[in-house]
């Protein structure tokens, strides 16, 4: 028996996704635009002649693939907004693949909600390096398909975004990517210690050669070079008084990442998390946390 590695993501608990979601909802209305280029692309692909009337024949099925689904959040969100009346797209019904590592947190989207238009979901135990064979395996697309995933890019390494990319490339499959993180972190009021903190912290993103805040970028450049279209956003949490349980939660990961990191800076975030967190429970905190959207289009066959 080994060590666990130190260096490796800790597991995502489903009460930190679940009180995540209003900020990630209100954040991810900035990708909008997005969403409706890649519903544009797509119905340019399954529309003869480029025909977009709504009556135009009879429902098709779009199939998502969803990385790292967790909860199954990114398709509570992105499903209804899929199903929009004004969408370009033909009158569809969905069809979700829920990928995850992490069989407890697929265990979750069993007793989710039904969405209106999702016809189907399956929850799938697999990884970055499966989505390949689970590409390739899909015969029932017809070109109406697009991989997604929510808060995942920044936590893989270059290699397993290479190996990302290439699925993508090799099976010609779009994609969105929302809510990756940028390094930016704004607080307000300021504190002394906000740059230098936020420094280690994103020293600590990078651990286990994890992309971390370069998760977008090298993203894009590799989508780019391999002739996708590809076009981001900003889409920041912009947490206030509201979000008060969000912003203590937040801190207090951060301290816990930023000590794990450098553990001499014990005494500076003992005292700063003591500062921030009373400015939070009075609800004079407000916290800006920079996230970006990705959208990906491949190349027209």
């Amino acid at each position: 028996m080994t060590d666990a590695d130190p260096d490796a993501p800790r597991p995502i608990s489903s009460d930190w996704l679940t009180l995540r979601r209003p900020a990630d909802e209100a954040a991810r209305r900035a990708s909008l635009p997005l969403i409706a280029k890649l519903q544009a692309f797509l119905a340019g692909d399954s529309v003869p002649d480029g025909d977009l009337a709504s009556d135009r024949g009879p429902a098709r099925t779009i199939r998502i693939f969803d990385l790292g689904a967790g909860t199954g959040a990114n398709q509570a969100w992105l499903a209804p907004q899929l199903a929009l009346p004004q969408s370009p797209l033909p009158l569809v019904s969905q069809h979700w693949t829920l990928i995850d590592h992490d069989p407890d947190l697929l265990e979750h989207t069993a007793s989710a909600p039904a969405i209106d238009s999702v016809t189907g979901t399956e929850a799938v135990v697999a990884g970055i390096e499966d989505l390949g064979r689970i590409l390739g395996a899909d015969t029932l697309a017809d070109g109406l398909r697009f991989v997604t995933c929510s808060a995942l890019l920044d936590l893989l390494t270059p290699a397993q975004l290479d190996t990302l990319c290439a699925a993508l490339a090799e099976t010609k499959t779009a994609a969105l990517f929302s809510l990756s993180v940028t390094g930016i972190m704004d607080i307000h009021p300021a504190d002394p210690l906000d740059d230098s903190l936020n420094d280690t912290f994103n020293t600590h993103q990078n651990r286990g050669g994890r992309a971390g805040p370069r998760g977008v970028d090298l993203t894009a450049g590799i989508l780019a070079d391999a002739g996708f279209t590809v076009t981001t956003v900003e889409t920041p949490w912009a947490l206030t008084a509201d979000h008060a349980q969000l912003i203590e939660r937040f801190l207090t990961d951060r301290a816990e990442a930023i000590l794990e990191e450098n553990p001499a800076l014990a005494d500076d975030i003992g005292q700063w998390l003591a500062r921030r967190s009373s400015q939070a429970g009075d609800g004079s905190l407000r916290v800006t946390i920079g996230h970006q959207d990705l959208l990906a289009l491949p190349p027209r066959q």
